[in-house]
């Protein structure tokens, strides 16, 4: 789940314009959307890391 978690906070952050979902994010806000997106995706894989920042709207 940790990678999850920095991939997508590390996206939101280097992002010039994140998702508006993102924006108000906190730490347990992105500590939720990574054990969702295990649970939806599985372990971490490249191919999982693009579908649950697809999500995300990135």
């Amino acid at each position: 789940m940790t990678l999850y978690h920095e991939v997508l906070e590390a996206a939101a952050v280097a992002s010039d314009d994140p998702p508006e979902s993102l924006i108000e994010f906190n730490e347990g806000d992105f500590d939720a959307a990574a054990y969702a997106a295990y649970d939806l995706f599985g372990p971490v894989r490249p191919m999982a890391l693009n579908l649950m920042l697809q999500s995300h709207g990135f």
